[in-house]
């Protein structure tokens, strides 16, 4: 499935199992950072992949997750495709980031 192509106008809510390459990459990530402080983790990732930005205050409080999201690895090429297809999508968008936050934390 080619994420950039995804419409961004159409009502769509977000389900995993329609994207099964974001799934793995985020399964990969969350092994990576498993055993790492949860402040703002999933925060982090979700801003720096959305938007390729942090905010300052969550830098200070998680130095660690900062450092593995700014290292490019592992490889999340599917996850920024599919943030960067959905921006006008605020309501896929909302469900993708509220699941990124569940695989993250280890809830899903």
């Amino acid at each position: 499935m080619n994420y950039n192509s995804y419409n961004e106008t159409d009502p769509q809510h977000f389900n995993a199992i329609e994207y099964p390459r974001v799934a793995a990459e985020l399964e990969i990530l969350r092994q990576a950072v498993v055993d790492m402080p949860e402040a703002y983790k999933a925060d982090i990732f979700i801003s720096f992949l959305n938007d390729h930005c942090i905010n300052i205050a969550w830098i200070s409080d998680n130095p660690g997750v900062t450092r593995q999201a700014l290292s490019g690895r592992p490889p999340t090429i599917h996850i920024e495709r599919l943030f960067t297809s959905c921006r006008q999508n605020t309501g896929f968008l909302r469900e993708f980031e509220d699941y990124f936050k569940n695989v993250i934390s280890g809830k899903q």
